[in-house]
């Protein structure tokens, strides 16, 4: 694999600790908002309800009635992404403690998942390419934070070329930036890039298992 597509120790052209900040506090506010607006609907609906039925327009019920069951469906989505959600932020801060934004690919190739434009894909896929052609492994990745069902999964602007901060037979964690995104993004295929890792140097080895990498995550 080419060595310009390896994380280096040369400084980055983005200020990685200031987004690492950024990522952090762009999980917390929306982890923090998709619970308040979801409870809301679950518990605030059925309030509401019985104040429509008491008032002159009793049809609106059957309007509000139906965001009880999406608030719902939408919260304990929203508490069961928890868990995930820690694992990859966590994952991507010690990635991005470890290795700056020093690669930029100028072109992506989307695979699996390519053509979804809402729902989930069973899993979503990529290869990215520096300005020189070199073509890096494929790539599974998991957007930070997930956009919303309903939503086109891939991050916005990802067509326009992203920062890469890593190590990418190990992993690395993505950056948008046309719309200010992340993504953590590993091997898709662990079994076939271990020959890559083996004969990695001592202090790859120890940089990867410094940001989490030296394991599978996603």
């Amino acid at each position: 694999m080419p060595d310009i597509m390896q994380g280096t120790h040369t400084s980055g052209t983005l200020d990685t600790a200031s987004l690492r900040g950024k990522l952090t506090t762009r999980m917390w506010w929306t982890g923090i908002r998709n619970t308040v607006i979801y409870g809301l609907m679950a518990f605030g609906a059925p309030a509401l309800t019985g104040v429509v039925q008491d008032s002159s327009l009793p049809w609106l019920v059957y309007i509000v009635a139906p965001f009880t069951g999406v608030g719902i469906v939408g919260l304990l989505a929203t508490l069961r992404s928890i868990p995930v959600a820690v694992v990859v932020t966590r994952s991507c801060r010690k990635t991005l403690a470890q290795y700056s934004f020093d690669t930029f690919c100028p072109q992506i190739t989307k695979v699996d998942g390519a053509e979804a434009t809402k729902g989930r894909p069973k899993s979503m896929t990529l290869a990215l390419y520096t300005a020189e052609g070199h073509e890096s492994p494929l790539m599974r990745m998991n957007p930070i934070p997930r956009r919303g069902a309903w939503r086109n999964p891939w991050p916005e602007g990802i067509e326009k070329g992203v920062y890469v901060a890593g190590d990418l037979p190990f992993g690395a964690v993505g950056y948008v930036p046309s719309s200010g995104t992340f993504f953590l993004m590993q091997p898709e295929d662990w079994d076939a890039t271990a020959h890559d890792r083996k004969q990695a140097d001592p202090d790859r080895v120890t940089r990867a298992q410094a940001a989490d990498l030296a394991r599978r995550i996603i």
